[in-house]
């Protein structure tokens, strides 16, 4: 993962890159028979952590 990050230029470390892309959460939530479910919002920061290793955005 350094490598990746270092090869796009990206200054964020490993451990700071995973402790921002822990942030991202699932969420699922049930009324009555429906359940509904989404991802918390990701900031620009998280979704440049994505591109840098060419990984696809969370959906």
């Amino acid at each position: 993962m350094r490598m990746r990050l270092k090869a796009k230029g990206h200054a964020a470390s490993p451990r700071t890159a995973l402790d921002l892309l822990a942030r991202i959460q699932k969420h699922t939530a049930h009324a009555g028979k429906r359940s509904f479910h989404g991802l918390s919002k990701t900031t620009p920061e998280q979704l440049d952590l994505f591109h840098a290793p060419s990984l696809p955005k969370p959906a």
